[in-house]
């Protein structure tokens, strides 16, 4: 970084996260951005950092990759999970690429490439703040239409209350998968249609979660420790529980289920399916058809 003169940005001063596990750069970052008038918290990890996201409320996210206990990667999974709606600014010495494609849902606001000047840093958080508080200001602004137009009810929700989504609000989903990234995928592609997610690392967590809550819908594995989706399905008849059931797996069971067709599905998806996939589906199983509560039909998508 370079020692260019730092220019204050007006108005109270915007609350920043800087997390890298190394110390020099730490230090360097925190000293730039609270000498632009910022007030700067730091971390020494993802997982210090997530820590401290618990406690306090930020307006910007600045993070290294590599790291260790929880790399920014993991990180940026967990706010994604938890729905945290904060920008986020990688700063690494290798862009990892190959996780942004393969999860095009964690790619941060910005990217920094070290080693980068105190402009490219001052720039780009800048740039950023900025960005997101147009988005919110443009939220606001349609928010207010909707208003003056009677689209939402001034009686039921307060001037500036979030907008309800009006048909998937209602369903609640329990998606149950060892593997960690597929479980994830499956629950921020549900949540983002609106549906109400919770997730079961496995067979036998997601049977502890049926028994402690309500759900419209599991969406499960077969293949995971401790329960498989097939014993899962066998304690959920065993128990008549009338909710429905998708099996997404990557090899399905359909011996099993011919042997044992009581256990068979409201509808299996092989992997790997697309989003779209998955969405139709549990739109079937859930509407039915013609869009209503109907579940009389077990449904085989196409990769069936």
């Amino acid at each position: 970084m370079d020692g260019a003169a730092l220019q204050r940005e007006p108005g109270p001063p915007r609350r920043i996260l800087v997390v890298d596990d190394e110390p020099l750069i730490r230090r360097l970052n925190t000293e730039v951005l609270v000498e632009a008038g910022y007030r700067v918290d730091t971390a020494e990890d993802g997982a210090d950092a997530w820590d401290t996201l618990q406690l306090n409320s930020y307006d910007l996210l600045i993070t290294d990759n590599e790291m260790p206990n929880v790399s920014g990667i993991d990180l940026l999974k967990k706010l994604r999970a938890d729905r945290m709606d904060m920008p986020v600014i990688m700063a690494t010495g290798t862009f990892p690429q190959e996780a942004f494609t393969q999860y095009p849902w964690l790619q941060p606001a910005a990217t920094l490439l070290k080693p980068y000047t105190i402009e490219e840093l001052l720039g780009t958080v800048k740039t950023v703040l900025r960005e997101a508080d147009s988005s919110v200001a443009g939220s606001l602004l349609f928010m207010d239409r909707d208003l003056k137009e009677n689209k939402i009810s001034q009686v039921a929700e307060p001037a500036g209350a979030p907008r309800q989504r009006p048909t998937n609000s209602s369903h609640r989903i329990l998606v149950v998968d060892d593997d960690n990234d597929t479980r994830q995928l499956s629950v921020d592609v549900l949540a983002g249609s609106g549906y109400d997610v919770e997730a079961a690392k496995d067979g036998a967590a997601g049977w502890e979660a049926l028994q402690d809550n309500d759900y419209d819908l599991v969406v499960t594995d077969n293949k995971m420790p401790r329960m498989t989706g097939i014993e899962m399905l066998e304690q959920l008849r065993s128990a008549r529980m009338s909710l429905p059931v998708i099996m997404a797996t990557r090899s399905l069971p359909v011996h099993e289920f011919a042997r044992k067709p009581w256990l068979k599905p409201d509808a299996m998806l092989q992997r790997p399916f697309s989003n779209d996939d998955l969405l139709a589906t549990v739109k079937k199983v859930l509407h039915g058809d013609d869009g209503n509560d109907d579940r009389k039909e077990t449904l085989l998508p196409k990769h069936f």
